[in-house]
């Protein structure tokens, strides 16, 4: 009877160890998830030796963080090759600050607002003004060509076909860095640049730089991550939601937009408006 008593109780206890290693196992392992972002876009990116920094840099960092089930990996390359991997499947997000575009919105998933930002003319110190996409046009100042790819095409091109009889001279053009186009209003040989104030102030003490001002606010826009279309993204979009919902109420992008963006966008005249407006 010992003999037996003794068997029953070392096999329960190895029934018991099964058990607790089975409940205790390894964790599934995380999802990756391959974010591309554009080169030279400072503020809002940089490409540092840890990953990316700036703006949303940071901010995709605390996303990493509050995701467990997801491991963000960040590859630097042009703005083309942004969306060219996007549509592709090559990557599943994309990472600046990108604004509301009809075209873009049917062609990828989009998540709620991740940033505001606060539009700005920049004109040389001693050149030609403006104050508005209105007197660009009626004062017949030449605008810097800006990237096809780029949110402020569009911007400039809804302008054009909402004023027809007012328009702006918009000549496109492929990947260009913020320092070489505003490089080219700083030298005379454009009047005006359309750029957020962050990126006009990351320039402001270069030798360029100095030679340049930026207008009263002309406006502000929404940015948003994009992501490839497939079944794994479209549950990625709502997880990014939800934390970009609380990463937001918190004041966390508040927090990193008074560090990286010279302002607290969201204290703005309409930013509560113009926030998340196209969600």
């Amino acid at each position: 009877m010992k003999l037996s008593r003794l068997i029953n109780r070392v096999a329960l206890t190895g029934l018991t160890i099964l058990g607790l290693s089975t409940i205790a196992g390894p964790a599934s392992a995380a999802t990756t998830v391959r974010v591309a972002a554009p080169n030279g876009n400072s503020p809002y990116i940089i490409n540092t030796d840890h990953g990316a920094g700036g703006y949303y840099g940071e901010l995709l960092k605390k996303i990493d963080q509050d995701l467990p089930q997801y491991k963000f990996k960040t590859t630097f390359t042009s703005q083309n090759a942004v969306f060219a991997g996007l549509q592709s499947g090559k990557y599943d997000v994309a990472m600046s600050n990108f604004w509301y575009n009809k075209e873009r919105f049917n062609n990828y998933y989009h998540t709620r607002a991740n940033g505001l930002d606060d539009l700005r003319l920049v004109e040389r110190k001693n050149g030609k003004k403006a104050n508005s996409l209105a007197e660009v046009a009626k004062k017949k100042l030449t605008v810097v060509p800006v990237s096809t790819s780029d949110a402020r095409y569009s911007l400039l091109a809804n302008y054009n076909q909402q004023h027809p009889n007012n328009k702006i001279n918009l000549k496109g053009i492929g990947d260009q860095t913020t320092g070489d186009a505003l490089k080219q209003v700083a030298s005379g040989k454009y009047d005006v640049a359309v750029y957020p104030y962050a990126a006009y102030k990351s320039v402001q003490t270069t030798a360029a730089g100095k030679n340049l001002t930026a207008s009263k606010s002309i406006g502000l826009q929404s940015s948003y991550f994009l992501l490839h279309k497939s079944a794994s993204n479209k549950k990625l979009t709502k997880a990014m939601n939800k934390e970009l919902q609380k990463l937001h109420d918190n004041g966390y992008m508040e927090k990193l937009t008074k560090k990286y963006l010279y302002e607290n966008t969201f204290k703005l005249p309409g930013a509560q408006k113009a926030f998340n407006s196209h969600n």
